[in-house]
């Protein structure tokens, strides 16, 4: 019997098995991790949402009217779905590093982790469904900063609705001025957003001095044909004495009247028409623009546009940190404080990536660098925490 026994004991070459990617375990893993994350994401949401509605319910109710039960909550449940595709980008990659860390302990407290160790599964052939899963939340991120996000701020603005439709309103204000600061130039306006015009301007020129060259005054600005000229009409221009003198009562410059002066200001109509409204929230087709025109210095709409392409894999990341920091810490058993610092570490990297993104938006960063610079910091070291398990499993 002992002899039978000893026969029948699987040999290392009958134990192996060869990966099977989308098998069972896969489907079965992905699923659950999926069900944890989106549990997570969505109670993130509720808070967010329960919070905004707290403090702005009586705003958005007086901007429904007089209107009855049924349609107010109508009118409540469609600020609810845009505020949704607003947020739901910033509050989707802490979900996702949250829903695998909460899957991880559960993995543990079953000890179904080491059902799966002594199946022959290591740890690098179990990123399977997080890859399936960083891919597919790689995707619903994107969707959301690109097209979800712009879609919902542009109804806001169109219809008022919210603290976004009253801050990034478009309609020209009748007595609301607007300074412009420009190389050599200074221009006092109403802004016509609408028409990408400027109305009752004041253009201060100066000399390369520091010196007032001239002041024009106009009833309408608008772009001329050529790039980089505006066209003013119905107005008046002072010009300063010759040779930089200041003005005296003897000389006191030039003064002319015309319908229409076209002038050289570095002012770009498609800046102007967008002016206001932060650059995360511009339509795709918009921001590419604006980053891509070499007169357009300010950095924001370049990171912008880096970050929408970027945190494609910013889900990846959280979530593979996530699995790596549990299997490392809490792979054989439950911690409390490894639990609270693990928790803490998702939290960390959530604001130190908005941290760096806004660095870069105020140029203190390049671009590139403060958009790309924390996701592919968190895929390398996830890798190398797993990479490192995989060898001293090996040993």
């Amino acid at each position: 019997m002992t002899g039978f026994l000893a026969q029948s004991r699987p040999t290392q070459v009958a134990r192996s098995f060869g990966l099977v990617p989308f098998g069972t375990y896969t489907r079965t893993i992905t699923l659950a991790q999926l069900a944890h994350v989106g549990t997570v994401t969505v109670a993130l949401l509720i808070i967010a949402l329960t919070l905004d509605l707290a403090s702005r319910i009586e705003d958005i109710s007086s901007h429904a009217g007089n209107v009855g039960p049924f349609r107010l909550m109508l009118h409540i449940l469609w600020y609810v779905v845009l505020r949704i595709c607003d947020i739901l980008g910033n509050l989707l990659p802490l979900g996702a590093f949250l829903g695998v860390f909460w899957f991880e302990i559960s993995l543990t407290q079953s000890r179904e982790r080491i059902i799966i160790a002594n199946g022959g599964r290591s740890p690098l052939q179990s990123l399977i469904p997080i890859v399936l899963l960083g891919i597919a939340f790689g995707a619903v991120q994107t969707v959301s900063l690109t097209v979800l996000r712009p879609a919902a701020i542009s109804v806001h603005i169109e219809t008022g609705l919210g603290w976004q439709g009253r801050s990034f309103d478009r309609k020209l204000k009748p007595t609301e001025r607007h300074w412009l600061i420009l190389p050599n130039q200074m221009v006092q306006a109403r802004i016509d957003y609408l028409a990408s015009t400027l109305v009752d301007v004041d253009l201060f020129q100066l000399s390369e001095g520091g010196r007032l060259a001239s002041r024009l005054t106009a009833a309408r600005a608008v772009p001329a044909r050529e790039p980089g000229r505006w066209l003013f009409q119905d107005g008046s221009q002072w010009i300063a004495p010759e040779g930089g003198e200041p003005a005296t009562p003897e000389n006191q410059g030039t003064i002319r009247r015309f319908a229409e002066l076209e002038l050289a200001v570095p002012l770009d109509p498609l800046w102007l028409a967008n002016r206001g409204i932060p650059a995360r929230f511009l339509p795709q087709a918009t921001l590419s623009d604006l980053a891509g025109r070499p007169d357009v210095t300010d950095p924001s709409y370049r990171t912008a546009w880096h970050v929408r392409m970027a945190q494609s894999l910013l889900p990846f990341g959280m979530m593979l940190l996530a699995m790596a920091l549990a299997s490392a810490l809490i792979g054989r058993r439950l911690a409390f404080r490894e639990i609270i610092l693990i928790g803490l570490a998702g939290y960390f990297l959530h604001v130190s990536n908005n941290v760096v993104v806004w660095l870069g938006e105020y140029g203190q960063f390049p671009p590139a660098l403060a958009a790309w610079s924390m996701p592919l910091a968190m895929i390398a070291v996830g890798f190398a925490i797993i990479l490192h398990m995989e060898r001293a499993a090996r040993r």
